[in-house]
């Protein structure tokens, strides 16, 4: 599986020359079609991605957000094959400061870095939250383009609660051998207070480079709960992590 185009914020931060870097570097990899898009004060951000996509010779362009970014990122990405955004930034505004309202907005698969750090590596070393949701599903399947190299993955469950569940994640394993990856099932039962906290300390101790999860809102209790997960991760998390609705 190939990604054919991405899309990625740009923005005044100083978080967004990691963001674009590792843009650039994943277009190269897949060979794919380049968008920044920037909110009207980061015209000079624009200006030198436009040099940058020369200088890699990487195809793509950069455009200006109209209007709202979230809203503007959230239309342009329905034609888009990856969206990449930053993780907010504390005490900095980018435009757009949440990127879970484009997550379960866009119908497209988000990859959120992280404000702080410098990515060496991104799916070498992956670990799927798993939950047997219909998100997580659609999470890993959107996933596969950058799992395509990895030399592990990690289908983690956290107190599962069914047999059923881990049932699921036995197939979910076999299907990624089929897909040739090194797949393996991990599962944690221990009293916790917060499920992001187990799922980042796995991160943690697997030295992983990316974590792909299912992205859930608050329409219904389940997902109010679980919603509380997707929020905990992107507020302390410290390595890429893919998300789905």
């Amino acid at each position: 599986m190939a990604l054919t185009d991405m899309l990625v914020y740009a923005d005044t931060s100083p978080a967004c020359g990691e963001r674009l870097d590792l843009s650039l570097r994943l277009a190269r990899r897949f060979g794919a079609y380049l968008i920044a898009v920037c909110p009207e004060e980061a015209i000079a951000v624009g200006e030198r991605f436009a040099k940058m996509l020369r200088q890699e010779d990487v195809q793509g362009e950069w455009e200006m957000a109209v209007g709202l970014p979230a809203s503007y990122v959230t239309r342009r990405a329905q034609g888009i094959d990856l969206v990449i955004l930053g993780q907010r930034t504390p005490d900095h505004s980018t435009g757009l400061d949440a990127p879970q309202e484009v997550v379960l907005a866009c119908g497209r698969p988000v990859l959120i870095v992280p404000y702080a750090g410098h990515i060496e590596r991104i799916g070498e070393t992956a670990i799927v939250a798993w939950n047997g949701s219909r998100e997580a599903a659609r999470a890993v399947q959107d996933a596969l383009p950058l799992l395509s190299a990895a030399a592990s993955v990690t289908v983690f469950l956290v107190n599962p609660e069914e047999a059923a569940d881990i049932a699921d994640a036995h197939n979910l394993v076999i299907h990624l051998a089929r897909h040739g990856l090194n797949a393996k099932k991990l599962v944690v039962r221990e009293d916790i207070l917060a499920v992001s906290d187990t799922v980042l300390a796995q991160v943690a101790a697997l030295d992983a480079d990316l974590l792909v999860m299912g992205a859930y809102g608050h329409s219904r209790l389940r997902e109010m709960i679980l919603g509380g997960v997707t929020r905990d991760v992107l507020r302390n998390m410290n390595v890429p992590v893919l998300m789905s609705h």
